[in-house]
């Protein structure tokens, strides 16, 4: 870095041209494949990849030799990420939903998919009709034996302002998508409620949600890859199941990613770019902007970015 800064001194190229040239140089391939990649399939942080359903109906557990099914066994319904990330052993799942509550991404997530200066956005569940709402998501069954150890882990990971309740599971049919069959089974699911301190609700309608998506990341990733893994395996696992909020904020922040992000990285970076290129010393200079090509390389290096981007100049 230190040597191309030297030669661009050397050329005699004209100051307000430097940031320009060293964009070009080490920064615009950073966001081709930050474009490239924005919201491809690739993205998916699952193995499974995209042939969920097939993989429900040859694997009902995620064990070599799972434990035998006893009463003492507990079901844990996932809505969320839990859908395609199921991070702890099971001996059964199946396809199925819950009636009346609405799936809502009205809670701030500063562990997974954001952090404390820069939440990003995740479910949880509302009241809703009892007769007409319901929520589609997979129930795990947990062996008796290792279900102390498996709603542990899931107390920590859902640490965040969610608590466990208990309600009837509906199992989905493949015929239809009308109607579960069989008995419910009772599950445990954790629900974010209003008075945790990261609950965030309604206050922002969707555009502003899809921009804090859109513009978000944390430890577990890009906060646009959960939406869109959540929106993919409502479609292969619930095909014609209609899920408005979710549709919606998918749009949205595709529309984002394909109309606004490629403009704002580059904003970004040149004044990054800018406001290094006034330190005095070229070695300085040459430094910070190894540490910005670093920090920018790094996952959420993008989002970083676009969040500086999105604010308000008095702000940024």
């Amino acid at each position: 870095m230190l040597g191309f800064l030297q030669g661009l001194r050397g050329s005699g190229s004209a100051t307000e041209q430097l940031p320009g040239d060293i964009y070009s140089e080490f920064f615009a391939d950073i966001l081709r494949e930050a474009r490239e990649s924005g919201c491809k399939p690739g993205d998916q942080e699952t193995p499974q990849g995209f042939s969920m359903l097939r993989s429900f109906d040859t694997e009902n557990s995620n064990q070599l030799e799972p434990p035998a099914a006893t009463d003492e066994d507990v079901w844990i319904f996932g809505y969320g990420s839990l859908v395609w990330k199921a991070d702890f052993p099971y001996i059964d799942r199946r396809r199925g939903f819950v009636w009346g509550f609405k799936r809502r991404f009205y809670q701030h997530s500063i562990d997974h998919r954001g952090i404390p200066e820069r939440p990003g956005r995740v479910v949880t569940l509302l009241p809703g009709d009892p007769a007409e709402d319901r929520v589609y998501g997979v129930a795990y069954r947990i062996a008796a034996s290792q279900k102390g150890a498996v709603l542990d882990h899931l107390d920590y990971r859902e640490k965040n302002g969610y608590e466990r309740c208990s309600l009837e599971f509906h199992e989905y049919q493949n015929t239809t998508a009308a109607g579960g069959g069989g008995d419910p089974i009772q599950v445990i699911m954790y629900v974010a409620t209003q008075a945790n301190d990261s609950y965030a609700g309604d206050v922002w309608q969707v555009p502003c949600i899809a921009r804090q998506i859109f513009s978000s990341a944390g430890p577990s990733g890009p906060n646009r890859e959960y939406l869109f893994n959540l929106a993919a395996a409502m479609e292969q696992l619930f095909p014609g199941a209609v899920d408005e909020h979710l549709e919606e904020l998918v749009a949205c922040v595709r529309r984002h990613i394909d109309e606004d992000e490629p403009q704002l990285m580059q904003h970004a970076l040149l004044r990054e770019i800018s406001g290094i290129m006034k330190e005095e010393q070229l070695p300085e200079q040459a430094q910070l902007l190894e540490k910005l090509l670093e920090r920018c390389q790094q996952p959420g290096g993008r989002e970083w970015l676009l969040h500086g981007a999105l604010q308000p100049k008095s702000e940024a």
